[in-house]
């Protein structure tokens, strides 16, 4: 992994990363690259099943933004993140901690549930926690 220094040169070698055309100091379009680059293709069937199946944050993601701009955009930015969650444990030779997921999960149901109090108080109910 010596060969990129940071996500982004590792991102950018997958192909993945925003190739913007611009001229006169303008953003014009968008540069495509098509890959044949195995570990691409890899990550892009991981980021389809994970868009398909997952229930979790990188589920979420890929929903959210397929609803929004589509789901060609929702994987590419699904295997990017994948891209940099590959890279930065293997480069920093990082033991899988199953913890870090679970304060994830939980802080994110935190929220969930911080915003439906908000919404219910907005709207002039009180929810109580049943059990």
């Amino acid at each position: 992994m010596s060969k990129w220094p940071t996500p982004e040169h590792y991102v950018s070698w997958l192909n993945l990363s925003p190739r913007r055309q611009r001229t006169g100091g303008k953003y014009i379009g968008n540069q495509t690259c098509r890959t044949s680059n195995p570990a691409t293709q890899a990550l892009r069937l991981s980021a389809q099943s994970i868009g398909a199946k997952s229930k979790g944050p990188k589920g979420a993601l890929y929903r959210r933004l397929s609803a929004t701009k589509g789901s060609k955009t929702a994987v590419k930015a699904v295997v990017r993140k994948l891209g940099v969650l590959f890279y930065t444990p293997v480069k920093n030779r990082l033991a899988y901690d199953p913890q870090i997921a679970a304060r994830r999960i939980q802080n994110q149901t935190d929220r969930d549930i911080r915003r439906l109090h908000k919404m219910a108080r907005k709207l002039g109910y009180d929810l109580k926690k049943t059990a």
